[in-house]
C-alpha cells in the first residue's frame, strides 16, 4: 500500500502569514516543498516566545539562527534562507521584522565526492549480481543489477531511477525519459547498447499491469524506496573492502552520478574530443541548469587524473571554477 506523507502543518500567531507566504512562493512558480516543513517547524518554534502581534524579534531571529549540534551547514543555510525570505514577505506587508546580517559562505561545501576507479565500478557491479533475497522480494533482486548500473552508466539521481515508469523506458530505441526532475525539467537519456540488452532482458520476464507501473517495482508494485538502494548500497562497500566514514561522509550513493561525470570526461579527454563542444552535451544529459555546474567536474576529473592537467588546463583553463560544488 503506497505511503501517504502529511503535510506539514502551521501554527501559532504566524499560521495565517506563513500559509499565504508558501501560497505566494507556489504561484511564482517554486514547488517549495521543504521549504514548508522548515515553515512548520519555525512556527512552532516561535511558540514558545511571547509575540504580542505578528513579528519577528531579534531574539527570536537569533535563537532561530543559531547553530544546532550535529547540523550541516547546508541545513542550517536552508532553514535561515526560508526564513528571511519570510522575513523579507512579512516587511512588504507592514509587520515590524528583525533582520539578521547575511550569512555568507554557509551553502560551501567541505565535502569532497568519492570517485570510484573502473575496477571498483566492476567490482560493484559483482557484488550486486551476487545480491540473495527471499522469494518475496524477487522482484528487488531482479532490479538492483539494473538499478545500479543505471546510475553509473547514466549518472541518474537515484530518485530519477526509481521513478520511471514502464513508458518512460524505450526499450526499442534505448532511451529513458527522465520526468519531474530537480529543475523541473524532462530530459531524454540515451542508453549504452549493453545497458539497453540487459534493461530489455529484465523486462522479457518482468509482467507490468499497466504503462504507469513502476518499471523497477517493490514487492507490493510500489516505487522501490531509495533507503533500500541506500542500504544495499552500504553492504556492496563492506564487500567490496571500502569503509563507510559515515553520515555526511561518504562514499554517497549519489558519488556514483560524480564518477560517471568524471569518467566521462576522462574519456573524451583522452581521446582528443573536443571538451569545449562536449560540456554543453554533458550539462544537458545531466540536467544541470548550466554549463558551470557541470564545469566543476573539470577541475575533479584533473585531481583524480593528475597525467590530464595538463590537457584540461590547455583546453579549458577558461571554465573551470574555483570551488568545487557537490549538489548536483
Amino acid at each position: 500500500m503506497k505511503t501517504e506523507h502529511k503535510v506539514p502543518e502551521m501554527s501559532g500567531i504566524f499560521k495565517e502569514q506563513a500559509e499565504n507566504f508558501i501560497a505566494f512562493k507556489r504561484n511564482l512558480g517554486f514547488k517549495y516543498q521543504s521549504e514548508e516543513k522548515v515553515m512548520s517547524r519555525f512556527c512552532r518554534f516561535s511558540e514558545g516566545y511571547d509575540l504580542p502581534d505578528v513579528c519577528i524579534t531579534r531574539e527570536l531571529a537569533e535563537d532561530w539562527t543559531a547553530p544546532r549540534t550535529g547540523e550541516a551547514c547546508k541545513s542550517r543555510a536552508h532553514r535561515l534562507t526560508c526564513v528571511r525570505q519570510f522575513g523579507e514577505y512579512l516587511n512588504n506587508l507592514g509587520y515590524k521584522v528583525y533582520f539578521l546580517p547575511e550569512q555568507r559562505g554557509m551553502w560551501a561545501a567541505s565535502f569532497v565526492p568519492y570517485i570510484f576507479t573502473h575496477k571498483q565500478i566492476q567490482e560493484l557491479f559483482a557484488a550486486v549480481d551476487n545480491t540473495k533475497f527471499t522469494d518475496d522480494r524477487r522482484t528487488i533482486q531482479d532490479s538492483l543489477p539494473i538499478i545500479f548500473r543505471i546510475l553509473y552508466g547514466c549518472g541518474l539521481r537515484v530518485s530519477e531511477a526509481l521513478k520511471l515508469q514502464v513508458r518512460d523506458v524505450d526499450l526499442a530505441n534505448g532511451i529513458l525519459t527522465i520526468r519531474e526532475t530537480k529543475t523541473d525539467r524532462d530530459r531524454l537519456i540515451p542508453m549504452s547498447g549493453s545497458l539497453a540488452e540487459i534493461c530489455t532482458k529484465y523486462a522479457d520476464k518482468t509482467w507490468w499491469d499497466k504503462d504507469t507501473d513502476y518499471f523497477f517495482m517493490a514487492p507490493d508494485h510500489t516505487m522501490i524506496s531509495p533507503n533500500t538502494i541506500y542500504g544495499k548500497f552500504r553492504i556492496y562497500l563492506k564487500a567490496m573492502g571500502i569503509s563507510h566514514g559515515g553520515k555526511g561522509q561518504g562514499p554517497r550513493l549519489h558519488d556514483l552520478r560524480h564518477t560517471f561525470a568524471v569518467h566521462a570526461l576522462q574519456r573524451w579527454v583522452t581521446g582528443g574530443n573536443d571538451l569545449t563542444t562536449m560540456l554543453p552535451m554533458l550539462s544537458i544529459y545531466m540536467g544541470h541548469k548550466s554549463v558551470r555546474a557541470t564545469s566543476r567536474y573539470l577541475r575533479l576529473t584533473a585531481e583524480v587524473y593528475p597525467e590530464l592537467i595538463s590537457t584540461i588546463e590547455e583546453k579549458c583553463a577558461f571554465v573551470i571554477p574555483e570551488v568545487p560544488n557537490e549538489g548536483n
